[in-house]
Parts: C-alpha cells; structure tokens; sequence
C-alpha cells in the first residue's frame, strides 16, 4: 500500500501543543483560533505527501474510479470528524482521543490509542522523509534516496532537539503554500491545462474515458483496494479536534469542521479528476508526483519545477511538525505512566529530549526496516500506517458511541458531520472492518498488515508488562 501526508499523522499546532505535555488542550485555557484559523490548521496539517506523491498508486489500482475512492474517503473522514468534536466540545481535556479512549473504554483502550497514534507518527515522519528523498530525487538523481532520505530526517529531528524561533509562523506559511499550489494546479489545469494548444486531443480522449464504460477499469476490487491507500490521505484528521479545543468561540466549531471536510474534499476531488483529464490513468508513475507529470503534460515542465519544490517544502514542514507531535504524545503517556518515565525528560531549554531520543531511535529503525524489506519502501510505510490509522478511527468511533449513550439524553450537542448516527456510525465501524480484512486478500498489502499485526501485539504486550512496572492507574 501506498503517505502522508501524514499523516501526516498530523502535527499538532506548537501554539497548541506546547500548554501541556499530552499535546491537547488545556481545558481551563482561553481559545484564541477562530474560524480560518481552525480551516487552516485542518485543512494545512492533513494535505500532506501522502497526497501529492502518493495520490499515484491509487490512481494505478482504480483507474478513474478512484474518484469514488476519494468520495468514500471524505465519508468517513466527516463520520470521524464528527465523532472527535463532538467529544472536543463537550469534554475538552489534555491528551485528547487517548483521554477519550481511556474515559469512555476503559484503561486498556487509552493505552492502546496513545500508542498506537504514536508509532503511527513515527512511522509518518519516516514516509515523509521518505517522499521528500523522492521529490528532491528529480533534481539530484545522483545521490542514493536512502542517503536523502537519512539526512532529511536528520535535519528535522536536529530542529526539534535545539529548536527554532517562531518555528510555528513558518509552518502556517508552508500550509498556505501547500493549499496555495493545490488551488493554483487546479485554476491552471482547469484554464489552460485542457485547452487543445495545451494538452492537444489526448486529454479530450481520456476526458471522455471518464464517463464511458471504462470507469472502472479494474472492477469494484479495483475501488476497495485504492480506498486502503487512500485512507492515509485522510489520515491527519486527529490534529482538529486537538485544536478544536482552542477555540475562542466553541459555537464556531463545526462551522470550521463542515469547511475543513468540505474543503479537503473538493481539492482532492477536483485536483485528481483534473489530472485524469490531462494523463491518461495507466500513463500515471508511482515514483513521481502525478501533478507534476499534469504539468508537464501541459507543456509547462516549469511550473511543475515550482510545484515540486514547494511540496518538498511544505513536506518538510509537515515532517518537521510530525515530530514535535510525536514527541509531545509520548510525553502525555509517560506523564500519564504510560510510558517509561524517561520520555518526560527535558533538557534546560525545555525541549523533551527523552522522548524526541525515543523518537529518533524509532524514525531511525522504521527507515532501515522499510529500505531493506524486498518491496517498494514508500508503499510498504503508507500500508502499515493505513492499518494503523483504521484502528485509531475504530476506537474513536466506539469511544464516540459510549459518550453519546450517556451524554446526548442529558443534552450534549453532536456534530452535525456525524450525520445519521449512531446507524452511521456504526455502518463506517463495520467499514473499516471489512477493508481491513480485505486487505488480506490482497498479496501486495499482506506485508502491511503483518506490521500492523506484529506492531498491535507489541502495544498489547506493554501494556500488560507495563501495569506494574508503570503503575498504569486502572
């Protein structure tokens, strides 16, 4: 399987995350976002590489249907999305979904949920790395991706160790940069990309492709296995309701959450449906980005130039952020004895260099794992954290339908984005059951969902291992 993104997992905003050491919200704080600025962070901390670069396989395995893919994607995303504000507006507490997962499951669930975002985080950072090595790769064809790979990862987790002022404004301009080269490709290519001087009548061809017979070249199988990738372009989703909390006036949020599903939606949409009118879908690569190659394909190589760089650098934004969250969730579970108590050690500066230690050691393995396994490095990382990302969703999920059984009689409010619940929710649960043991059958993802497997027993283990020697509170 096919990144992110980020998922991104996502990182959570440092003016967020900084006010306590789980990386959620301080309850008794006063929110200072407003609306753009909770759109931004959504929309900005979930587009991440996992899109830009990993869009590619999914188009390959779907053909044009994985338009629907992205459709379904967004589905799910407003169910989870729905589910996480809703519990961040009612209970606003630090340590956010794995607070949830341990209030409302149980001791075991919290542990499992901190843990697994975590590992998820990590193995995002290393994706990104990844991915970036594969961006700059276009102009330095000479110099092996490990090598790119090892020193961007380097260079990223050496800013979070000695730090950055005001680190946090060049993350915002690199989200307003991301969000900007998404709209301007798609204002280009709906322009001028399709104009006959432009694309000449290969794009009309292949336009018309879209509504003929062929849009599921590969069958339904085709569409269930892009939406196992496609997932992880959703994936960051985590990082908005941490910043819901933030909010300066809570009746505001949904209001940003229908336009951070709505927005994210329409430029996924519109930005691959744009691409299959100019690339025919079996002409698109796997190992470059495909709205550079649309570019390119319009006849202006050097606007995709210009697009490549600015997704390197805002890839390495989202990679740089990833990093600081990681490091701040593996402090929440240390301060909630979840996690060995050197992970809560901070250098004088303040910099928790225990668990950023922890985190390098584990971007380091993750890296050399994913290079020395016989399979397409970027797939095999994009798999994994599929598989972790549909676990993480599942116990928010069921976290969500415990709260609104107890809560919602008394009046609690439920987002809007959670629309049909508790059938939906219970449908989109069942969902990502099926996907996941869909996946099975397929020889390319097995590999994934053997670390996903291997890693869940890992947690699980700690866990139990742990309840002593952490005194992990039931």
């Amino acid at each position: 399987m096919q990144r992110t993104r980020p998922a991104r997992r996502t990182a959570v905003p440092r003016r967020l995350a900084a006010r306590n050491p789980a990386g959620g919200a301080n309850p008794n704080s006063h929110g200072t976002l407003h609306v753009p600025g909770l759109v931004l962070i959504g929309i900005g901390g979930i587009i991440g590489a996992g899109f830009f670069l990993g869009s590619g396989l999914p188009i390959r395995t779907a053909g044009p249907a994985v338009l629907l893919a992205f459709l379904f994607g967004a589905l799910v995303n407003a169910q989870v999305t729905g589910a996480l504000t809703s519990l961040a507006i009612d209970d606003p507490q630090p340590g956010a979904f794995m607070t949830y997962a341990k209030k409302y499951l149980g001791p075991y669930a919290g542990f499992l949920e901190g843990w697994t975002y975590y590992i998820a985080s990590v193995m995002t950072i290393a994706s990104e790395a990844v991915a970036m090595s594969i961006f700059s790769h276009l102009w330095i064809p000479f110099v092996p991706l490990w090598v790119l790979t090892v020193v961007y990862a380097l260079v990223v987790l050496l800013i979070n160790a000695f730090g950055v002022r005001n680190f946090g404004r060049v993350e915002s301009l690199m989200s307003v940069l991301k969000i900007g080269a998404l709209v301007g490709f798609i204002i280009f290519i709906g322009l001028l990309g399709l104009h006959p001087h432009y694309a000449g009548s290969a794009s009309r061809a292949h336009s018309g492709a879209l509504l003929s017979g062929r849009f599921f070249p590969r069958g339904v199988g085709g569409l269930f296995q892009s939406m196992l990738i496609v997932i992880f372009a959703y994936a960051g989703i985590g990082v908005f309701s941490t910043a819901a909390s933030e909010m300066r006036n809570p009746k505001d949020i949904s209001k940003a959450a229908w336009i951070t599903v709505l927005g994210l939606t329409v430029l996924y949409i519109m930005s691959i449906g744009l691409t299959l009118m100019v690339i025919p879908w079996r002409q698109i690569s796997t190992s470059k980005s495909p709205f550079v190659m649309a570019l390119e394909q319009a006849g202006t190589p050097v606007l995709g130039d210009i697009f490549n760089f600015i997704v390197l650098i805002a890839s390495f934004s989202v990679m740089a952020g990833a990093v600081f969250s990681a490091t701040q969730i593996l402090r929440g579970l240390g301060a909630a004895r979840q996690a060995p108590p050197f992970v809560l050690r901070v250098n004088r500066r303040g910099t928790g260099m225990g668990a950023l230690a922890v985190t390098t050691l584990g971007v380091g393995l993750t890296i050399v794992i994913s290079y020395l396994l016989p399979a397409n490095v970027y797939d095999f990382l994009i798999s994994a954290s599929s598989f972790l990302t549909f676990l993480y969703w599942f116990v928010i999920l069921w976290a969500f339908l415990v709260w609104r059984r107890h809560r919602t009689p008394h009046g609690a409010h439920v987002s809007s984005l959670a629309f049909g619940h508790p059938i939906s929710t219970l449908v989109i649960m069942v969902f990502i059951l099926f996907m996941t043991g869909y996946a099975l059958l397929q020889p390319q993802q097995r590999l994934g969902f053997y670390a996903f497997a291997a890693l869940f027993v890992l947690i699980s283990s700690g866990y139990v291992a742990s309840r002593g020697r952490w005194r992990i509170p039931k």
